[in-house]
């Protein structure tokens, strides 16, 4: 299994940034594992600008907070040397002044994807006998009744409080638990929008080779910035009152055509296709594509495995991601654009993905201006490709 470094940086200013030593199937699944180890488990959203840097790492921004992970992967002989820290070095994230210490997921009730979880009510606890044994994350058990005065046989006694036997136990626990890993072939599908398992996880002195330059994207000048955000909001404001249209197109291809036009229409490139999901293997098929072999790619009936290139990986991950250099992306599938002849430089993908149901993606080729999609665009092609995840929802 390939060896990746993944810088992690603090969550607020003051905290302390960690870098680890993740063993798992690909830069992604690395990153999952190391967010759930420092339990941060769901903490970077759906939506990443990954850039590839000229010495193979990753780049990623989560649009959200603005934070920049880096993921390399190690050769051998850099894994091997490693500093790996001891039990005794390694650092634990301090608690805010009134705020509990991280707390596994058995505290919360998870609702469906993108909904925020609701903590249940805390249960008051009864008096209980101080030498009866209460099961590990059960709680107590629920309060006897006050004896009488003449007691009943002990035939008649009651058995409310006899203990379950551990089988029973290990059952209840696994019950309130999160639901184990999907288990899945090597595949990105593997680490679909849940926990991964972790097995080799190890925070490192430093890493193993100095970062030179920057992480992450130069920020704009406060000026800038704030012309871009009010370009951004005017932009979104329109797309939000033009998508009602699409509730009165009655074809799922028309309804993927005028997805991806208006998609065109505001994100500058060369190229966009839409891909539909094959409900049993989760096979990828085009539905429309749109630039100067768009012709050639829906005449090509080509299939897409799951899993496979970014698109595979997007909607099988959930994940919006755009890459500004495809070549440098391992998982790019070079494939398609060699059989009709068009060379693909950068990519924007969004997973068509709603109900916890894959129906494919989206995906914009070769920006205009610039090989690095900007988060506005991120965020506009993810959110056509859910309103396209809705409309198919409803038709099936």
């Amino acid at each position: 299994m390939p060896k990746y470094e993944v810088f992690i940086p603090a969550v607020e200013p003051g905290g302390f940034n960690l870098t680890l030593k993740v063993g798992a199937d690909n830069w992604m699944a690395a990153l999952k594992a190391g967010m759930q180890k420092l339990g941060e488990q769901g903490a970077v959203s759906q939506n990443v600008m990954v850039d590839i840097q000229d010495d193979n790492s990753i780049h990623v921004t989560e649009s959200a907070s603005g934070r920049v992970f880096r993921i390399r992967e190690l050769t051998a002989e850099e894994a091997a040397k490693a500093q790996v820290k001891r039990p005794s070095q390694i650092r634990t994230a301090p608690v805010a002044p009134g705020k509990p210490p991280f707390q596994s997921s058995r505290s919360e009730v998870k609702t469906e994807p993108g909904l925020q979880a609701v903590a249940p009510a805390k249960p008051v606890a009864p008096a209980v006998d101080a030498n009866k044994t209460i099961p590990m994350g059960l709680g107590p058990p629920p309060a006897v009744p006050p004896t009488p005065v003449e007691a009943p046989p002990p035939e008649k006694k009651p058995e409310a409080q006899t203990q379950p036997p551990p089988a029973a136990q290990d059952q209840t626990l696994t019950a309130l638990d999160e639901p184990p890993p999907r288990r899945v072939k090597s595949s990105p599908s593997q680490i679909l929008r849940g926990r991964v398992e972790i097995v080799d996880v190890e925070e490192l002195v430093q890493p193993v080779k100095p970062v030179t330059g920057s992480i992450g994207r130069v920020k704009s000048s406060p000026q800038v910035g704030k012309t871009q955000r009010q370009m951004t909001e005017d932009l979104l404001a329109e797309v939000f009152m033009r998508v009602v249209e699409l509730d009165k197109i009655t074809s799922m291809d028309d309804a993927a055509k005028w997805v991806l036009d208006l998609a065109i229409e505001k994100i500058p490139c060369e190229a966009g296709a839409v891909f539909k999901a094959d409900g049993a293997t989760g096979d990828l098929s085009f539905v429309h594509a749109f630039g100067p072999k768009a012709h050639d790619l829906l005449r090509s009936k080509i299939t897409i495995p799951a899993g496979t290139g970014i698109a595979g990986f997007c909607a099988a991950e959930g994940v919006s991601v755009a890459v500004s250099d495809v070549e440098k992306d391992p998982r790019f599938y070079a494939a398609i654009g060699e059989r009709v002849g068009f060379q693909t430089r950068s990519m924007l993908c969004s997973p068509m993905m709603t109900h916890g149901r894959s129906f494919g993606c989206m995906q914009v080729i070769n920006r205009k201006g610039g090989p690095q999609f900007q988060e506005h665009e991120v965020g506009l092609l993810s959110y056509l490709a859910h309103q396209a995840a809705l409309y198919m929802n409803a038709k099936l």
